[in-house]
């Protein structure tokens, strides 16, 4: 049985190649390439390609810098204790650094002033020099002696009196004002304590004075006694309060080697009981009381 094609589809196949052979037939010179279009998003990426055979090692690189210490570890124990060393030599005396020096007196005359230095502290029998240092080049040795003028104790003590100070009349002439009076030992200790020197010794007023008076009758001559003042003082003796609150001067005298006196005075008071003061000219004072009577 033969096969049969409608006669629609031969119409159309038949036109179909016409129409793509008069296309071809008619083809033209192409034409410039047009600009190129945008770039499209990029594709997924690939899938990990295989290892790689290992590379050759490169050669080493510097060094880096230090690193910060670390924390110090646990000390140790103690090892034990080394033989004792042999012992040294015997080394020199040393300065005794606790030598101590004083003078009877803070104040003392170029001449006819008896004091007295006493030290401490100082090497066993030791010898000492006793000097006042007037500046870095005077010195004077107390007494004029040459040398040390007193040796320490056992205990390292020492006291020596004297009657003055001593020395060249230009050098004690210098030697006015404060001044050092230094203690050099033989050994090496010192010791110094500061004095003034004076031109003259001041008066040193009397302790122990005593003063009395007779009771007196109105116009009859008062008896006055004194003694404990200096050997020498002048004494002047005051009636305290006796002229309208003013003190009166009664009587004077002057007291003998030991320092006593005795004397008698015109009675110019009135009849009352007084406080009679005695004055020293190196300060020594007194009282005692004075009475004057109407009649004995």
């Amino acid at each position: 049985m033969r096969k049969r094609f409608p006669l629609k589809g031969m119409v159309i196949a038949l036109l179909s190649s016409v129409l793509v052979f008069a296309l071809i037939a008619c083809e033209g010179a192409p034409g410039e390439p047009g600009n190129p279009g945008l770039p499209g998003p990029p594709g997924n990426p690939g899938n990990p390609g295989a290892q790689g055979i290992q590379g050759i090692q490169g050669s080493a690189g510097e060094p880096g810098f230090s690193g910060l210490p670390g924390n110090p570890g646990n000390p140790g124990a103690s090892g034990p204790p080394g033989p004792q060393g042999i012992a040294g030599l015997d080394g020199e005396d040393a300065v005794s650094p606790s030598a101590r020096l004083t003078s009877s007196k803070d104040m003392i005359a170029t001449a006819g002033d008896p004091f007295t230095v006493s030290g401490s502290g100082f090497q066993a029998n030791e010898p000492v020099t006793l000097l006042i240092q007037v500046n870095q080049t005077l010195q004077i040795i107390i007494g004029g002696a040459r040398g040390a003028q007193v040796v320490a104790n056992e205990a390292g003590a020492f006291s020596i009196d004297f009657p003055e100070i001593g020395g060249r009349a230009t050098s004690l002439e210098r030697a006015l004002g404060v001044r050092s009076l230094a203690a050099n030992g033989i050994l090496g200790s010192r010791a110094s304590t500061p004095i003034k020197v004076i031109d003259e010794a001041p008066d040193v007023p009397a302790i122990d004075t005593t003063l009395a008076a007779g009771a007196a009758v109105v116009g009859e001559r008062i008896s006055l006694w004194g003694s404990g003042f200096n050997a020498n003082e002048a004494v002047v003796m005051l009636a305290v309060g006796a002229s309208g609150g003013s003190d009166r001067i009664v009587a004077s005298a002057m007291a003998n080697d030991s320092g006593a006196f005795a004397t008698d005075a015109t009675n110019t008071m009135e009849i009352g009981v007084y406080t009679l003061k005695a004055i020293g000219s190196s300060g020594s004072t007194a009282t005692a009381p004075l009475v004057i009577l109407e009649s004995k």
